[in-house]
């Protein structure tokens, strides 16, 4: 009976003495993939910067990076996703911002994640905003735009990739600005948004800086104005809109986050991953050709900007949905 007891409480030492070696297994355990969220559709802003960082990331981590789309109602199906992911790292998100918030700002959304859900690991870029028409567009300028809007309200069509994106929060409100109404069409990405534009089914789109460069250079469309404060040195040729008399700046902010509960230890290592692979010159050099600069943010200063400018969008958010804009 002595025995028995004796084995059996060894056993329960032994068993105790091997828990703490497990939790602090290392991470990423080798040859382990790391599975990032883009929550939008191939071929647009996110989707593109997120695969031109993913080589460097694999380089600074040591592991395979999968990068996966989870398009679908403005980000809210891949950002949902990462909330309901085991929080051991091995799944992130390439987020945008003001989206991710702008989502659990809308009640009717009923988004099951909030600011609570997601831990900060690291701001890439902030993307300018941009207006664009299609290289043929008789469009040529934004004051033909603002001339076309106020001769036919509402038949005018401007694109976006989502609602309550910042693209179709800008346009609510570059249309108060300007006394004009646009056909506001939404669609589940960029991508789409800018195949019906250079396919001439809608007529004019706001979209992130890196695509009207990349489209530009292609000939495919033609920019009317930049949405930052400053002229844009990747479109130099292009006026601000504040230059033209409506001071209006936007664009969006993309960066990574991992679900809340994942363990400090395994934030710290994703978090110093991620600014090894952003701050790398090969990747500074690459999106400097894709029309980006880096605006890199560890995880306190990413957190400072969200709360920052979630606090901002608040009551813009909630005089769209007063006035039943958000749908």
């Amino acid at each position: 009976m002595m025995r028995r007891m004796f084995c059996a409480a060894a056993a329960l030492l032994g068993l105790s003495a091997a828990l703490p070696a497990a939790a602090q297994a290392p991470f990423p355990e080798p040859g382990r993939p790391v599975t990032v969220i883009v929550p939008y559709p191939p071929g647009g802003g996110s989707d593109v910067t997120a695969r031109a960082l993913a080589p460097e990331l694999e380089r600074a981590l040591g592991v395979p990076i999968v990068v996966v789309n989870r398009p679908g109602a403005s980000s809210q199906i891949g950002m949902a996703e990462l909330a309901r992911a085991r929080p051991d790292g091995y799944t992130v998100a390439y987020g945008l911002w003001p989206s991710t918030f702008t989502l659990y700002l809308d009640p009717s959304r009923r988004a099951p994640f909030n600011r609570d859900s997601f831990v900060p690991l690291a701001l890439h870029v902030i993307d300018p905003g941009t207006i664009m028409v299609a290289a043929n567009s008789p469009i040529r300028t934004f004051a033909d735009l603002v001339a076309a809007a106020r001769a036919r309200p509402g038949v005018v069509s401007m694109a976006d990739p989502g609602i309550l994106g910042w693209e179709h929060i800008s346009t609510i409100q570059l249309q108060k600005a300007l006394g004009i109404e646009f056909n506001q069409v939404h669609f589940p990405g960029t991508a789409p948004a800018l195949t019906n534009l250079i396919g001439g089914q809608v007529d004019v789109t706001m979209t992130s800086n890196s695509t009207a460069v990349t489209q530009s250079r292609a000939g495919l469309v033609r920019v009317l104005a930049v949405l930052s404060p400053q002229p844009n040195e990747f479109l130099p040729d292009v006026p601000t809109l504040a230059s033209l008399g409506t001071p209006l700046s936007a664009g969006s902010a993309r960066g990574f986050v991992a679900p809340a509960g994942t363990p400090e230890p395994v934030v710290r290592r994703l978090a110093q991953a991620l600014e090894t692979a952003i701050t790398s010159p090969a990747h500074r050099e690459q999106l400097r050709r894709l029309g980006l600069d880096i605006t890199f943010m560890g995880p306190a200063e990413f957190a400072a900007y969200w709360t920052r400018e979630e606090n901002a969008m608040r009551p813009v958010v909630e005089e769209i949905v007063r006035q039943g804009n958000n749908n």
